[in-house]
């Protein structure tokens, strides 16, 4: 009884562990690395400063892992635990990512697309979802 006890205790948490990889990799969407900010597509202000999307502007998303840290001209801002799944949004399947396990705010979805990575809302206008765009270095 004991044996058949563990064996069934082992596949429900090899299940678990194999049902949170898939999670955090959205069908193998891999955004390790650190990213550094090159703009932003909305209509807003621009940025009054000139050098804050220029290579070397110290705005970087790290990712490791399920972990992130976020640095605004190589400070710090926020690190934590992020969760990427796919999300079903007005009928298109996209990559949503959720920092910190923090469901209450606007909902935030990512691309990748190469060596170029985006981050923003999901409603087509850019005036209602403004996408900040990074680049891997």
């Amino acid at each position: 009884m004991r044996k058949l006890l563990l064996v069934v205790l082992a596949a429900v948490v090899m299940i678990s562990c194999h049902k949170e990889n898939k999670i955090n990799k959205a069908d193998n969407l891999n955004i390790t690395g650190n990213w550094e900010y090159r703009g932003t597509t909305c209509y807003c202000v621009p940025p009054t400063d000139t050098n804050a999307y220029k290579p070397g502007n110290g705005t970087i998303y790290s990712f490791i892992g399920g972990t992130y840290k976020y640095s605004v001209k190589h400070q710090l801002q926020k690190s934590g635990t992020f969760k990427l799944f796919k999300e079903n949004v007005n009928g298109t399947e996209l990559n949503r990512i959720i920092f910190d396990n923090d469901n209450s705010g606007e909902a935030k979805y990512i691309g990748l697309n190469g060596n170029k990575f985006s981050l923003g809302g999901a409603i087509g206008s850019a005036a209602d979802a403004p996408v900040d765009f990074y680049e891997k270095l």
